[in-house]
């Protein structure tokens, strides 16, 4: 959900989807299947495949996930290419500025994980990579449409807020990634500095997007505000806090859009 809920708002931020000709929604739908099921099956099977030494020491992987076993990783590589090259004619129909934001999408979502880059494991590249996996397909669905005029200090919002995301969802793996010798920023930071970088990176991504969207903006910062703060307060409780950070994200996600959607065709 993450990467077409950031697609979809993207497509929302550049106006009223009912006011676009025919080929554009077209392109829309079929971006949105895209974004809905092979670009995750790429970007979270790069990760699982190349993540198989580190997430065997991971109890959050093994217990509360899945580590993808070695003999499975040829047949995940054939479904990933599989499921992407129906989608590569595409790629010769869309505008430069569409193209652009794919590819800095495809790169870092490979890159993140795999060799030689392996971003997530050389900070602060590793959140800069993850923010702009999940930021670049609201740039993909914004540029899609034809609209170019973007406003770059909102991307700005949404990249800060993917730092925070990123991050937080590192905490739960730190003692696995020292275990392992992976360096993250959550790594170099340790638990409570790595929140508190959280909590400031959503106080400010609020900031921004409230500039924009007003006060429902405020509210979503609140709630991200509120975990952190109870995680910071309970660290024991942290993983607990954890499990419910994917809900709190689709729910967010989901009232962005539609807050979106109302205001633009109503």
């Amino acid at each position: 959900m993450y990467v077409l809920g950031t697609f979809l708002v993207g497509v929302m931020a550049s106006g009223n989807l009912f006011l676009y000709d025919t080929f554009t929604i077209v392109l829309l739908v079929v971006f949105g299947f895209f974004f809905l099921l092979p670009a995750n099956i790429l970007i979270y099977g790069v990760n699982d495949i190349y993540d198989y030494q580190t997430d065997i020491y991971n109890a959050k992987k093994v217990a509360y996930e899945k580590v993808l076993h070695p003999d499975k990783h040829k047949t995940l590589w054939m479904v990933m290419v599989i499921l992407i090259l129906p989608f590569l004619p595409l790629f010769f129909l869309i505008n430069t500025e569409t193209k652009l934001a794919l590819l800095v999408f495809l790169f870092t979502g490979v890159f993140y994980s795999a060799m030689p880059i392996r971003a997530k494991s050389k900070p602060p590249l590793d959140v800069f990579f993850s923010a702009i996996i999940y930021v670049s397909p609201s740039l993909v669905g914004f540029f899609l449409t034809g609209n170019t005029n973007i406003e770059w200090i909102a991307v700005f919002g949404g990249l800060i807020w993917a730092f925070g995301m990123q991050t937080y969802s590192a905490v739960p793996d730190i003692a696995a990634d020292k275990k392992a010798g992976v360096n993250t920023l959550a790594t170099l930071l340790g638990e409570k500095k790595a929140l508190w970088f959280c909590l400031l990176c959503y106080l400010i991504s609020a900031s921004i997007g409230s500039y924009y969207l007003g006060y429902i903006v405020i509210l979503f910062g609140a709630v991200y505000g509120i975990i952190v703060l109870l995680s910071i307060n309970n660290i024991t409780k942290l993983f607990s806090y954890y499990t419910y950070f994917p809900i709190i994200n689709v729910v967010t996600g989901a009232m962005l859009f539609f807050y979106m959607f109302f205001k633009e065709v109503m």
